[in-house]
């Protein structure tokens, strides 16, 4: 290679050799470096996408809890929550990576760590209220009511009083009506200024029991939220709401970012193959006129050597081997013209040797 040549055509087909090879070589690197950017950026999409069927399973597990209020449909959500976590640790380098705003990171772990907190919030507060009819504050309220009844003869004033407490109770746990609240505590004080229990006596007691165990009961659940849209509930739904959106902002700042390195891939492909087309087509051009224009200088040298000796000129050739052609034909015309005037000095010595000779006869 040090002795090669750049005007030969061996060095020009070498040339577009390593053309070829070097554009081809940078498409298929570019290919692969803005491919595997954007294997990762959709990998990442898939991560997101993950996330929220991650939350909408913590929302389905949610509401099946509220519904049927079951122990397992909490275990289900926290099992959810802790995927939900782990996905987002995946998702994390991603905005550091592509310079995407590190703050929606963490305003969606402390989104969902706030929804977390409200649910088992909700949790705990239905636990004390009770699960069923059997524990919690339901059970308590209904055995104060038990022991409370059987103290009084079913037809009384005070027993119809307890009976319509009982009923405005259960009015409240049905609607969540505070109106059914003022109607309980209305038939309790009934109950007191018709019976004038001692303050020690256990009617006293038990009633003030009573009383004790529904005002917690109401005040359990209209924490817990009188409608969905309030209390607990609504605090917890409109959380969830925020980590939705939070979610779908990551997926709006993500989708620029996947177009702009498939339009990059795209536009390196373009460029390189372009660019490589390019000097393929101007070195051809280039080699096809040089060996075009030496071609038909040596027809022409070939065509006056007919006629006259004449020497080509070796720098109209543009390619060195044309170039040596040039050289051993001009070698091979000063060879001839030497040899045709060596035979003339010999044919005329030889016409003066046989001029001599005739003098010589006719002297003789």
């Amino acid at each position: 290679m040090a002795g090669l040549k750049f005007d030969s055509i061996k060095s020009r087909l070498l040339l577009m050799t390593l053309i070829c090879v070097l554009g081809m070589s940078m498409l298929v690197a570019s290919q692969y470096i803005f491919t595997q950017r954007l294997v990762t950026l959709n990998q990442q999409r898939d991560m997101l996408l993950r996330l929220g069927q991650d939350l909408l399973q913590m929302r389905r597990h949610e509401k099946d809890f509220l519904l049927r209020h079951q122990i397992d449909y909490f275990n289900r959500f926290n099992s959810r929550a802790a995927q939900f976590n782990h996905h987002l640790n995946k998702l994390t380098p991603l905005f550091n990576r592509f310079a995407l705003p590190i703050e929606q990171s963490g305003e969606l772990a402390e989104g969902l760590q706030r929804y977390q907190q409200l649910f088992h919030e909700v949790v705990k507060l239905q636990l004390r209220i009770g699960l069923t009819s059997n524990d919690g504050l339901h059970a308590q309220l209904t055995e104060t009511e038990k022991q409370l009844t059987t103290r009084f003869n079913t037809g009384t004033v005070i027993y119809g009083q307890l009976m319509a407490a009982r009923i405005a109770a259960r009015d409240f746990m049905a609607t969540r009506d505070k109106a059914y609240i003022q109607a309980f505590e209305q038939a309790i004080d009934s109950v007191r200024r018709q019976g004038k229990f001692p303050t020690q006596s256990m009617e006293a007691r038990q009633l003030e029991q009573y009383e004790q165990h529904f005002q917690a009961l109401s005040s359990g659940l209209i924490r817990m939220g009188v409608t969905h849209n309030t209390g607990l509930r609504g605090e917890f739904r409109s959380q969830a709401h925020a980590v939705e959106e939070q979610l779908h902002s990551i997926d709006v700042a993500l989708q620029p970012l996947i177009r702009e390195q498939e339009q990059q891939v795209q536009l390196y492909g373009i460029t390189i193959a372009g660019l490589t087309s390019v000097a393929l087509i101007l070195l051809l051009i280039k080699s096809f006129a040089t060996f075009h224009r030496s071609f038909a200088n040596f027809v022409m040298f070939f065509y006056r050597c007919k006629r006259q000796y004449q020497r080509i000129d070796t720098r109209q050739l543009g390619f060195a081997e044309f170039k040596s052609l040039a050289e051993l034909a001009n070698e091979m015309v000063e060879s001839r013209r030497d040899i045709e005037a060596q035979l003339a000095s010999a044919k005329a010595r030889l016409g003066e040797a046989e001029a001599g000779s005739s003098h010589k006869i006719q002297d003789a």
